[in-house]
């Protein structure tokens, strides 16, 4: 066999690939794979809808050799992935078996795609022969991308269906209004999606994010979904702020609620506010976390937190001191948090002394 050049052995380590000599033929293993796909893929423009129940692309997968023709004497499986956005779908294989170089109309199913990605083909061999690592890109499918509730709806509390994806979140005709500021981010609700719940998301900036205010409007949003002990957070946002709103509603929630993890996670970041809460003895919570209880169910039990929420007010409710309340009746305003490691697992973030009235004063 003669030595390849040092042109040709430049351009297959740049390749990225291991090749393989098919006694039989000669041939060099597959240099790549071409993957086109049947039917739409959406563009920049006008994207394909979003969708979390999974969508289906046709695939015709061809291998092609070192000349650029249809490796015809290669058969065996390759992998099958999606990237950088989107999975493939829990039924669906990640293989894909080529006969004579190429399969023709593979259904491939997929989930949660959103914004720009692709699906990737690889050769990576078995345990019995090596691959040569060969891959193929299909052509960019382009995918709506998801709003609020689309990153946070879920039925497995504490849990994003995102979880660790780059996202862009869809503020196209919406309006995404921030409800409180912290120390490390923003709390943000998006109006046009009020009823079904699971809209709203904390923006962590690991310091007090800038140009930002209670009200605020934010036209543009991107970062990583983070889950951080079950709290949903959009880490490391860029943003776009645009106009603001006053007069931010919260939410009730009652007794019937605290104790349904399921349902207090469609407000999860939301503001939300409790009425005529009792303030429990101060705790282990309130020295090491400046976390103080409070029951929202009537029938609810101080000691071990059921029926309550906790309260953190210390940074933003400096003129309140919890332990000249104890026993005492209020109404309480904030940002509403979860930590699976706190007792009760939700948090309601005050945002000034103003959340926090006293009944009958």
């Amino acid at each position: 066999m003669h030595s390849k050049s040092p042109a040709l052995a430049l351009a297959l380590l740049a390749a990225g690939c291991v090749q393989e000599i098919d006694k039989s033929t000669g041939k060099v293993a597959p240099l790549s794979f071409k993957v086109e796909i049947e039917g739409e893929i959406g563009s920049e423009k006008t994207p394909l809808t979003y969708t979390s129940t999974g969508q289906q692309f046709v695939l015709d997968i061809r291998a092609v050799d070192d000349e650029g023709e249809l490796a015809t004497w290669f058969s065996g499986q390759v992998y099958l992935d999606l990237a950088p956005r989107g999975r493939l779908a829990p039924n669906q294989s990640n293989t894909v078996t080529l006969k004579d170089g190429e399969a023709i109309g593979v259904p491939v199913d997929v989930v949660r795609a959103h914004g720009a990605t692709n699906i990737w083909v690889e050769d990576r061999g078995s345990d019995d022969k090596p691959g040569s690592y060969a891959t193929g890109l299909s052509p960019t499918i382009h995918v709506a991308h998801p709003t609020l509730r689309e990153i946070n709806e879920t039925t497995i509390p504490a849990s994003s269906p995102l979880d660790g994806d780059f996202v862009k979140v869809n503020t196209e005709g919406r309006t995404l209004v921030v409800t409180g500021i912290a120390v490390d981010g923003f709390y943000l609700t998006d109006l046009n999606d009020m009823a079904g719940g699971f809209n709203a998301i904390f923006a962590h900036t690991f310091s007090r994010p800038k140009g930002v205010e209670q009200g605020s409007v934010i036209e543009e949003l991107i970062g990583t979904v983070v889950e951080f002990y079950g709290f949903t957070e959009l880490s490391f946002p860029t943003y776009r702020v645009g106009g603001k709103i006053s007069n931010l509603v919260p939410v009730e929630l009652t007794g019937a609620l605290v104790d349904q993890d399921t349902e207090m996670e469609k407000f999860e970041s939301r503001l939300v506010e409790v009425r005529d809460v009792t303030v429990c003895p101060l705790g282990d919570g309130f020295a090491t976390f400046g976390q103080w209880v409070v029951l929202v169910d009537p029938a609810g039990n101080c000691n071990n937190g059921k029926g309550g929420v906790n309260i953190v007010s210390a940074l933003s409710a400096t003129g309140f001191d919890p332990a000249d309340h104890v026993g005492a009746k209020l109404r309480i305003t904030g940002d509403l948090r979860f930590h699976a490691a706190a007792n009760p697992s939700w948090l309601i973030y005050t945002r000034s002394d103003e959340d926090i009235e006293i009944a009958g004063q």
